[in-house]
């Protein structure tokens, strides 16, 4: 049979569990009757650590933003602080999914790590006569394009768990189908130019892509003026 975990208890251990649970079930089946079961206690003892699911995704984000690797000092400028902080939050939502509905709200789980991770982030970015809500515009929005194109592997994730096809061979597989939408006049550009296998994208390529364009876009604009 399963070997239950042991049963001593710490915020820091329910943490790391949670991540671990979280990381498997995804957020919206995540629960803390899950969660105890896991570690193989009742659920109320749970709430001696933690008074809610809320109080313990805190928690939860701020043990995941706690694997950020900082910027080092040889990148010396506010684009290449930013392009490194951008990876960073592009990786942390590939190997925890979970993290992007958690984070991408307008309410978010406001812990020590968020308020870290957005000081560091902010103060390594920081010009001369800065104004800083406009810098702090600058670092949403590279946050936000962060966290709208890694919706795209989190879907691949969940369909992957219910059938073994890649992008490629779904794509490959509606061949026909795309054959006869494109057999008319309706799309012709799409006709033309692209074949089902490009409809497939590389998220990763895709993401340094537009992060590039992104960036190229601030440098000539706001953070030109700051």
């Amino acid at each position: 049979g399963r070997i239950r975990r042991p049963t001593t208890l710490s915020p820091a251990r329910i943490a790391a569990v949670a991540v671990e649970l979280a990381d498997t079930t995804g957020l919206d089946a995540f629960t803390m009757r899950r969660l105890a079961t896991e570690l193989g206690v009742a659920t109320m003892s749970l709430y001696r650590y933690f008074p809610s699911r809320d109080a313990l995704l805190v928690a939860m984000t701020d043990a995941v933003l706690d694997d950020i690797e900082p910027p080092g000092p040889e990148l010396g400028d506010w684009r290449s602080r930013l392009e490194h902080e951008a990876r960073e939050e592009w990786r942390l939502y590939l190997r925890h999914p979970w993290l992007l509905p958690a984070i991408a709200t307008s309410r978010p789980p406001v812990g020590r790590g968020l308020l870290a991770t957005a000081e560091r982030i902010l103060t390594g970015i920081k010009r001369p006569g800065m104004n800083p809500k406009r810098l702090l515009a600058v670092y949403l929005t590279v946050s936000g394009l962060v966290q709208g194109l890694a919706l795209l592997p989190a879907a691949e994730k969940t369909a992957r768990a219910t059938t073994d096809e890649t992008p490629e061979e779904w794509w490959r597989h509606r061949s026909e189908e795309l054959v006869g939408l494109l057999r008319g006049n309706d799309f012709p550009f799409i006709a033309t130019h692209l074949a089902p296998d490009d409809m497939a994208v590389d998220y990763d390529a895709l993401f340094e892509f537009a992060l590039a364009t992104l960036l190229d876009g601030l440098e000539a604009g706001p953070m030109s003026e700051l």
